[in-house]
């Protein structure tokens, strides 16, 4: 039994990867099973759906991740924008002069609409859940209730775009810039003088 659960782990972690470097039109079959060592059988054994029930699954696990690091960002700060910043940083990378990974839902995101209602439907999912998590956190901050929503939309739109541009370009200055934005956008409450 204990063999079952790390096949499963095993697939999803190998699929999360593959969609963050790849998205999913790019990633097949051959190369999930040749990358994670798993069999085909095993593949539908865990994911009787296949492919898109596996991507849907390593979507949601990513999403989880990434709301993991942002929560703990903003938990772990005196304010919304020094938590964001503590975010992108981590973002950036592990390791100095490495390229950024970006989003690890992004790029089957941008796809999704097109290939797949069911993986749209979970990206979706996951960036509710970040722009809730900001959300949470402005309310915490003292934000009035009817600028909370735009707010957080606006600043994980900030974190999303210098993902994206920090990963085609290869320029982690992106993520500064979106740093400096998002402190400028959160210096105050709205309504606050």
């Amino acid at each position: 039994m204990a063999r079952d659960r790390d096949t499963r782990a095993d697939l999803v972690q190998t699929m999360a990867r593959l969609l963050r470097d790849q998205g999913y039109s790019a990633t097949g079959r051959a190369q999930l099973l040749k990358e994670s060592g798993v069999s085909n059988g095993s593949l539908y054994h865990h994911f009787p759906g296949g492919m898109e029930e596996l991507a849907e699954s390593a979507l949601e696990a990513s999403g989880q991740a990434v709301a993991d690091a942002l929560g703990a960002a903003l938990d772990g700060a005196p304010d919304a924008a020094a938590g964001i910043a503590r975010f992108l940083d981590m973002a950036e990378g592990p390791v100095a002069g490495e390229a950024c990974a970006g989003c690890p839902i992004a790029p089957t995101a941008l796809e999704s609409p097109i290939i797949s209602p069911r993986l749209r439907s979970a990206a979706a999912r996951c960036f509710d859940q970040w722009e809730g998590l900001i959300a949470a956190r402005l309310r915490i901050d003292g934000w009035a209730e009817d600028s909370v929503t735009e707010t957080a939309s606006a600043v994980l739109a900030l974190i999303e775009g210098a993902l994206l541009l920090a990963r085609v370009s290869g320029q982690v200055g992106h993520l500064a810039n979106a740093k400096r934005a998002a402190a400028a956008l959160l210096a105050a409450p709205v309504g606050e003088d």
